[in-house]
């Protein structure tokens, strides 16, 4: 048999993510969850007002997916996430047209700017996002380890206690004081 060439057609919309979809989510877009976690998510998502979920739909299978989420402290603030989008797909544009109904649904929704959280090491991912449009904000985030800390002192404390009875309150707070001083 000889190799043919033939042209294929189809479309692929973006609408608004239903029930029926999870089925087709969990398969197409996150097989590292469960079907019930994706259905349990869709409908949690589904059944809040500041949130929403849109699908690439091909002939009624979900293969493309993207949640638009308004910001808790700033109502004109949305934030967008769970960009993902089935393997074969991902070549036809289709993140590209889940972007763009996502701005649409923002504005829908009455926000002004979509933002997005990511780690710096996803190099490409971040430039995707500013061949959308997206720029850089800049912005410091810095955490501290609590149970580290409270770990050393239980410790300490413990140690202490063993030597000699003291009142636990007398050896806490100045190994505390010391902890910060440090």
């Amino acid at each position: 048999m000889d190799n043919k060439d033939f042209d294929l057609v189809g479309s692929i919309k973006v609408r608004s993510a239903n029930e029926d979809d999870a089925t087709h989510l969990q398969t197409y877009c996150f097989p590292e969850k469960t079907q019930q976690e994706v259905a349990d998510d869709l409908n949690a998502d589904l059944a809040a007002d500041y949130i929403t979920r849109l699908v690439a739909d091909s002939s009624g299978y979900a293969v493309g997916h993207i949640t638009v989420k308004q910001h808790p402290l700033d109502d004109t603030v949305g934030q967008i996430s769970h960009l993902a989008v089935s393997g074969p797909f991902r070549l036809l544009g289709v993140a590209d047209h889940l972007i763009e109904a996502a701005e649409a649904a923002a504005t829908d929704m009455g926000l002004t700017t979509l933002e997005i959280e990511l780690v710096p090491s996803e190099k490409p991912v971040i430039q995707r996002y500013k061949d959308w449009g997206f720029s850089e904000k800049p912005i410091v985030i810095l955490h501290k380890t609590l149970n580290a800390e409270v770990a050393e002192v239980e410790e300490a404390t413990e140690e202490d206690n063993e030597s000699e009875e003291v009142d636990a309150t007398s050896v806490e707070q100045p190994q505390l004081l010391e902890s910060a001083a440090s």
